[in-house]
C-alpha cells in the first residue's frame, strides 16, 4: 500500500546530495532557481550534471523509497496479502463447505445403472449423488419447484435410443466427462459380449453412445455466471480506483507540499522540472502497480486454487494481466493531469477546488461500469464511451469480464489511449513546469493554458 508524502523535506528525501548546491543545508547558492514571480524555472542550470534519464531515475528512487520501501510499507503490503488471501480460504472453505452433493437423476434405466454412477465426480472432486426417477418427468424434477427429494442438477435420459443429458443452466462439465466415459464404457462391454468384439460395430456403438447435453433455459446458462463475473468486476475496479485516485492523490500532496515549503525551488536547482514530474508519475506508479496489482494477483491466485468463483469461463490469467496493463495506462494518464492540477495552488486547503473534477471523471467511469454489469454493456453509448482514454482504465477490462469485448477491442482502445498520451503529458508537463515556483495565490489554469498556447506561436515563428 502506497504511504503519503512525507512531512518534512529532509535531505534523504531529496534528489539533491548532501552538501550539493541547493541541497537542504548547504549554504551554497542555487544557481538556476526560480523565484516565485518567474513564470517558468530555468531548470538545474550549472547545478548537475546528470542526465535527463539519470534524472528521472533519481527523483523515481526517492519517491519508491518513501512510497514502497519503507518498513512501514512493507509490513502494511504483507499484512493486506495475507488478510486477502486469508480471506478468500476462509470464503471458499465456508460456502464449499454448505454446498450439498451435485444430484443426477437416472430416466429409463434399471437400478445397476444408478449404482455405476456412484464413480463419477463433479469439479469439486465430490462424488455425484444418484436418483432414480420414478414418476416424475425430466424436465420437472430440473425445475426450482420440483417434488420434494426429486430435484436434480442433470438428467441422465436413457428412455430413447441415445442417451441424453439434461440440464436448466450450465452443465458441470466434469460430470458430463464422467458420465460420457461410463456410457462408452457400458455400450463397449455390452457390444463385444453380444457381438464377438466386431471394430467396426464398436467403433459406431460407441459413437452412439455419447451423450448431447440439452440447455433447456438459454438465459439460465448464461446468468448463472454473473453472480462470479460481478463480483471478479467489482475487485478489479476497487483495485484500479484505488491505483488510480491514490497515486493522483500522492501526486498531488506531494507536489503541494514541495511547493509550499519551497523546497521545489532547491529540487529545481538538480533537476529539470520535467523531469521531477516524469520521476514522480514513474516511481508513485510503481508503487501503486506494485502493492495494489499485488493484491490482485495473489486474489486471483487464491480464487483459482480454491475453485471459488465456479461456475463462470472467465479466465483469471487474462483477466488480471488486463488490469494491470490499465492500471499502468491509467495512472500515466490521471498522475501527469494530478500533478499538473496540483502545481497551479500553494496550500493543501486549495488542493481539493483543483483535483475534484478528476475525482469526478474516475468516479462517472466507475459508476459507468456498474451500469454495465447491470444493464447491457453492448450499448453502442457504453460501447463508444469504453474506448475514450480517461474512461478506458475502468471501462475496457470490465467489458472484457462481462464479455462484451475482444482482444482487438482492447488493443484498439490501448492504441487510442497511447496515442493521447504524449499530448496529454506536454500540456500537464507545460502547465507544471510554469505554475509549480508561481507562489501565493492559484494559478489560472487559464493563464497556464495561455503561456502554453504563446511559447507554441513562439516556437512557429522561429
Amino acid at each position: 500500500m502506497t504511504s503519503s508524502p512525507p512531512d518534512s523535506p529532509e535531505a534523504p528525501d531529496s534528489p539533491c546530495s548532501p552538501g550539493s548546491p541547493g541541497a537542504p543545508g548547504s549554504t551554497t547558492p542555487v544557481p538556476g532557481a526560480a523565484g516565485p514571480g518567474d513564470d517558468a524555472p530555468s531548470g538545474a542550470q550549472g547545478a548537475h550534471a546528470l542526465g535527463l534519464r539519470e534524472e528521472i531515475m533519481l527523483v523515481a528512487g526517492r519517491e519508491l523509497r518513501v512510497l514502497l520501501l519503507r518498513r512501514s510499507s512493507i509490513v502494511s503490503m504483507i499484512i493486506v496479502l495475507v488478510l486477502t488471501v486469508g480471506g478468500i480460504l476462509t470464503t471458499s472453505a465456508v460456502i464449499g463447505g454448505g454446498q450439498g452433493p451435485y444430484r443426477v437423476g437416472v430416466h429409463g434405466a434399471e437400478p445397476r445403472v444408478v449404482a455405476g454412477l456412484d464413480r463419477v465426480v463433479d469439479s469439486r472432486g465430490e462424488p455425484v449423488e444418484a436418483v432414480a426417477l420414478a414418476g416424475v418427468e425430466p424436465a420437472a424434477a430440473l425445475q426450482e419447484d420440483a417434488p420434494e427429494g426429486s430435484a436434480v442438477d442433470m438428467v441422465l435420459d436413457l428412455s430413447g435410443t441415445r442417451p441424453v443429458l439434461l440440464v436448466r443452466g450450465r452443465a458441470d462439465e466434469t460430470v458430463v466427462s464422467g458420465i460420457t466415459a461410463l456410457a462408452r464404457q457400458a455400450a463397449l462391454s455390452e457390444q463385444i459380449a453380444s457381438l464377438g468384439g466386431d471394430p467396426a460395430r464398436v467403433s459406431s456403438t460407441l459413437t452412439k453412445a455419447t451423450p448431447t447435453v440439452e440447455v433447456l433455459d438459454a438465459d439460465a446458462r448464461d446468468s448463472a455466471e454473473l453472480p462470479a463475473r460481478y463480483a471478479i468486476l467489482m475487485v478489479m475496479d476497487l483495485l484500479v480506483m484505488l491505483a488510480l485516485m491514490g497515486g493522483g492523490q500522492v501526486i498531488a500532496m506531494g507536489v503541494v507540499q514541495e511547493k509550499s515549503s519551497r523546497i521545489v525551488e532547491i529540487l529545481l536547482a538538480c533537476v529539470r522540472p520535467a523531469s521531477l514530474l516524469a520521476g514522480k508519475t514513474i516511481g508513485v506508479g510503481i508503487a501503486v502497480v506494485v502493492s495494489l496489482g499485488g493484491i490482485g494477483v495473489a486474489g486471483a491466485l487464491a480464487a483459482a486454487a480454491t475453485d471459488l468463483l465456479s461456475p463462470t469461463t472467465v479466465r483469471l490469467d487474462a483477466i488480471v494481466l488486463a488490469m494491470l496493463v490499465w492500471m499502468v495506462v491509467g495512472h500515466a494518464i490521471y498522475a501527469v493531469t494530478f500533478a499538473a492540477a496540483a502545481s497551479l495552488v500553494s496550500r493543501r486547503e486549495d488542493l481539493r477546488a483543483v483535483t475534484m473534477p478528476l475525482v469526478a471523471l474516475m468516479t462517472i467511469a466507475y459508476t459507468l461500469t456498474i451500469v454495465m454489469a447491470l444493464g447491457d454493456p453492448d450499448q453502442p453509448v457504453l460501447r463508444a464511451l469504453s474506448y475514450l482514454p480517461p474512461l478506458a482504465p475502468f471501462m475496457m477490462p470490465g467489458r472484457l469480464v462481462l464479455g462484451a469485448s475482444s482482444w482487438a477491442d482492447q488493443l484498439i482502445a490501448l492504441v487510442i489511449a497511447l496515442a493521447f498520451l504524449p499530448a496529454l503529458v506536454r500540456v500537464a508537463a507545460e502547465v507544471y513546469t510554469r505554475a509549480v515556483t508561481r507562489m501565493g495565490a492559484r494559478v489560472p489554469l487559464r493563464e497556464a493554458l495561455g503561456a502554453l498556447g504563446s511559447s507554441e506561436s513562439t516556437s512557429a515563428e522561429r
